[in-house]
C-alpha cells in the first residue's frame, strides 16, 4: 500500500545525516568545445540530491544555461549522465541518459532526455565520471576521448562523413577494442532534427534529435574507455542477494531470462547486470547474421533487432518477395537507418501514419514519385501498413540524412515539413510536442478507456514522448487484463492492484462505469511520472522495473501490487544511503520539478499542456467497447486542474509555486524564476 510522501528532503536520510557517495564516481567532466578546454568538477553538488542520470543532467542544464538558448546554439549543453546503479550488477542497469534542448520538439524544442542501452554508461563510470557536460562548438570536427580519468579532444577530420558503424570501427582500431563510442552519422552531421546518437550496432538515443546537437557542435563522437577506476558498493553481499531475488521474481513471469531467435532457432540466456532493455529484447528480439546488403551497398550486416526495427517489415511490400526476403530486407533497412543515424520510431510510426492520413484525406498521393498505398490503417504493435517499395525507403531516407532535395524538408521532421508541403492537420493526428504516437490508443497500442486518459495526461505534461519510461501503467497494467487482451487478470482484480499501488481503485475505473473515467486519474499519472524520473536517474530499464511481477503479482488466483520497491532496495545496497521507495519518490519529485522549472524558463504555459487535446479527439481503436472513444475536453481540463493542485502548481499557468519549490529544497530555482517574473 502506498504511504503518504514524506515532507523532508530524503537525500539527508543516511546514517548520522552524512551523505554517502558509494555508487558514484564523485566527479563529472565539463567540456568547452569553443575554448577546447576541459575540467573536472565535484559531483557532490548534484548527487545524491538529484539522484543521478536525468535528474543530475536537469540540474546541470539549469545551472549552465538560460531560457533564451536555441537547440543549435553553442550554449546548448549536452549532458551524458549515468546513475548510481550503472556499472553495478543491478539487473538492467547498463544504460546512459543524454539530455539537452531537443531539436525534435515542435513547435518548441523543450529540454528533454533520451536513454541509451549498452556499455557506454558503465564504461564512462569506469573511466572515472558520473557525467560529461559539453557546451560550445568546435572550430573543426572533433571527437572526445575519455580514458581512465583523462580526457582529450581529437581531430575527427577522417571520421566526418562516415556512418556510425564505420566511425566506431576506426575509433576501436585507434584506441583498442575495449573502447565504446557514442557516434553520429550523416544525419547528425546535416542537423536532421530526428537524428540519433548510436553506440555499437543496436543501441541508440533515438528520440529528441540529439545527433543533430552533436552535429551542430562539430562533435562526431564521444569515446569512453575504462581503466583502473572502480565503483564502490556499500554492501556487496546485500546487493548480490537483491539481484538474485529480483531475477527470480521476474523469471517467474517467463518474460525475462531468454532470448528466442525466431530466424535461426537458438536461445541465449540473459544474465543480470548487462542487459539494458528487458521486455523489447526478450519478446521481440531477433538475431541476424551475415545478411547480404542488396539495397544499401555491398557486404553483409549482422546483429540483433528489437521492438521498433521488428515493425519495419509492414512498411513496404514487393511482388514475389518471400517471407525470408522481407525479414532480411527489413533488417538491412533497420541497420541502414542506424548507420545513417536516423530515428527508427519516425520511420515506423510517424511517417507511415502521416502518409496514411494524407492519402485518406486527399492531401498527398505520392512521395518522390512513389504512390502512397495503404494496406491497413493502424495496428496494435506495428502502426499503419504501407505498400511502398524497399527501394523507395532506402532512397528516401538517404536523401533525408544528406538533406538532398525533398529530403531537406523531411529532415525538419513531419510537423515542420507539413507547414511547407501540406498535411498540417494530418500531422496533428500523429504528433504531440513533435513526437509520434506511442501507447495512447490511436495509431498503435490500442489500449482501452480509461487507460488512455492517463496516457493523455502524461503526454500533456512532458516535452517529448513520455512513454519511453512510463510503460508501467498504459502497457504493463493493460496487457494482462482478460477483458482487454485475453490476459490472466480479470478487470475487477486490476482495481485491487490499483488500490494497493496508488491508494485508490479509481486510478483504473471507467471501463465498466464510464462516468468514473476521469476520476482520480491524476494520481497514477504523477505516480508513474516519478517512477519514470527515478528509473531514468538511477539509471535502469523501464521494461524491467514496474513491469510483470515488479508491478503486479498473482497468488492463488488473486492479484496484488508487485515488488515495486525493488529499486529502493538496490539503491540502498549500492550507496549505503538507506531509504525507502517513498524517499526516492520524493527525490524524483524534486527532479521532476526541476524539469518543469526549465520548461517554464523556456516559456511553458498551461496552453502548451492543453495542446494534446485535439489529438485525443480522434477516436481510439476499440470501437466494440461500451466506453467513450474520444476525449471530453471539459472533463480533461478539470482533470488537469486536479493534477496541478496535487503537484502544488498554479492552475492558471501550470507553473510550480514558490512554496512547492522551496519545500523540495529548490530555493535557488524559485529565486531565479521570481527574478524572471515566472512565479505565480
Amino acid at each position: 500500500m502506498r504511504k503518504d510522501m514524506p515532507q523532508q528532503c530524503s537525500f539527508l536520510h543516511s546514517k548520522g545525516g552524512k551523505v554517502k557517495m558509494n555508487g558514484y564516481m564523485g566527479k563529472y567532466l565539463m567540456v568547452d568545445l569553443s575554448a577546447e578546454s576541459m575540467s573536472e568538477q565535484n559531483s557532490e553538488r548534484y548527487v545524491p540530491k538529484f539522484i543521478g542520470g536525468y535528474g543530475m543532467a536537469l540540474k546541470l542544464i539549469w545551472d549552465l544555461t538560460s531560457g533564451n538558448i536555441g537547440e543549435f546554439d553553442p550554449e546548448n549543453v549536452l549532458v551524458f549522465a549515468s546513475g548510481p546503479l550503472v556499472g553495478t550488477p543491478a539487473p538492467a542497469s547498463g544504460r546512459i541518459e543524454i539530455a539537452g534542448i531537443a531539436p525534435q520538439g515542435y513547435p518548441t524544442p523543450w529540454v528533454c532526455d533520451s536513454g541509451m542501452g549498452g556499455d557506454f554508461g558503465p564504461k564512462m563510470k569506469f573511466a572515472g565520471y558520473d557525467a560529461i557536460a559539453i557546451k560550445g562548438k568546435a572550430e573543426k570536427p572533433k571527437y572526445l576521448l575519455v580514458e581512465d580519468g583523462e580526457a582529450e579532444l581529437k581531430d575527427a577530420k577522417d571520421l566526418w562523413g562516415l556512418d556510425t558503424f564505420a566511425t566506431q570501427k576506426l575509433i576501436k582500431k585507434e584506441h583498442g577494442n575495449e573502447t565504446t563510442a557514442a557516434t553520429i552519422g550523416p544525419a547528425g552531421e546535416h542537423l536532421v532534427r530526428w537524428s540519433i546518437i548510436n553506440s555499437n550496432t543496436e543501441n541508440a538515443a533515438g528520440q529528441g534529435g540529439f545527433g543533430a546537437v552533436m552535429g551542430s557542435k562539430l562533435l562526431k563522437a564521444v569515446a569512453v574507455k575504462g581503466g583502473n577506476k572502480r565503483i564502490k558498493i556499500a554492501n556487496p553481499s546485500r546487493l548480490f542477494d537483491e539481484c538474485i531475488k529480483i531475477n527470480r521474481e521476474v523469471n517467474k513471469d517467463k518474460t525475462i531470462g531468454k532470448v528466442v531467435d525466431k530466424k535461426f532457432g537458438y536461445n541465449s540466456v540473459v544474465k543480470a547486470g548487462s542487459i539494458s532493455c528487458m521486455f523489447c529484447r526478450l519478446n521481440f528480439a531477433q538475431c541476424f547474421k551475415d545478411v547480404s546488403c542488396h539495397l544499401a551497398g555491398q557486404g553483409t550486416v549482422s546483429g540483433m533487432e528489437t521492438c521498433v526495427a521488428d515493425a519495419i517489415k509492414c512498411k513496404f511490400t514487393k511482388e514475389g518477395m518471400s517471407d525470408r526476403e522481407r525479414w532480411e530486407t527489413q533488417f538491412e533497412l533497420a541497420q541502414y537507418m542506424n548507420r545513417l543515424g536516423l530515428n527508427q520510431w519516425e520511420v515506423n510510426v510517424g511517417l507511415p501514419g502521416w502518409f496514411e492520413r494524407c492519402k485518406a484525406n486527399g492531401t498527398m498521393d505520392e512521395v518522390m514519385g512513389e504512390p502512397i498505398k495503404i494496406i491497413q490503417k493502424g495496428d496494435m504493435w506495428l502502426g499503419s501498413h504501407l505498400g511502398m517499395s524497399p527501394e523507395f525507403w532506402f532512397d528516401f531516407l538517404k536523401k533525408i540524412a544528406y538533406r538532398e532535395g525533398i529530403g531537406g524538408i523531411f529532415a525538419e521532421g513531419v510537423p515542420r515539413a507539413a507547414e511547407k508541403i501540406g498535411g498540417v492537420e494530418e500531422a496533428k493526428m500523429i504528433y504531440k510536442h513533435g513526437y509520434a504516437s506511442h501507447w495512447d490508443g490511436r495509431e498503435l497500442h490500442f489500449i482501452y478507456y480509461p487507460m488512455w486518459i492517463v496516457s493523455a495526461l502524461t503526454w500533456a505534461m512532458r516535452g517529448r514522448d513520455p512513454m519511453n519510461s512510463t510503460h508501467g501503467f498504459c502497457q504493463n497494467l493493460s496487457l494482462p487484463v482478460k477483458e482487454w487482451f485475453g490476459g490472466v487478470m480479470p478487470y475487477e482484480q486490476l482495481k485491487v492492484v490499483s488500490k494497493e499501488l496508488y491508494g485508490t481503485e479509481n486510478a483504473v475505473t471507467g471501463f465498466k462505469k464510464p462516468e468514473l473515467g476521469y476520476k482520480d486519474k491524476e494520481i497514477p499519472t504523477i505516480w508513474h511520472e516519478h517512477a519514470s524520473m527515478l528509473k531514468n536517474s538511477l539509471v535502469a530499464c523501464d521494461q524491467a522495473y514496474f513491469a510483470g511481477p515488479l508491478i503486479w503479482r498473482e497468488e492463488g488466483g488473486k492479484f496484488h501490487a508487485g515488488d515495486y520497491t525493488a529499486l529502493a532496495r538496490l539503491y540502498s545496497a549500492v550507496t549505503g544511503n538507506e531509504c525507502t521507495f517513498n524517499d526516492l519518490y520524493r527525490d524524483a519529485e524534486r527532479c521532476f520539478n526541476v524539469m518543469r522549472a526549465i520548461h517554464v524558463r523556456q516559456g511553458r504555459m498551461r496552453e502548451h499542456d492543453e495542446s494534446v487535446i485535439p489529438y485525443f479527439k480522434q477516436p481510439d481503436f476499440q470501437p466494440e467497447a461500451n466506453t467513450p472513444h474520444t476525449i471530453d475536453p471539459d472533463k480533461f481540463r478539470l482533470l488537469m486542474d486536479r493534477y496541478y493542485e496535487k503537484r502544488g502548481w498554479d492552475k492558471r499557468t501550470g507553473w510550480p509555486t514558490q512554496q512547492k519549490l522551496e519545500d523540495l529544497g529548490l530555493k535557488d530555482i524559485a529565486d531565479e524564476l521570481e527574478e524572471l517574473g515566472k512565479l505565480p
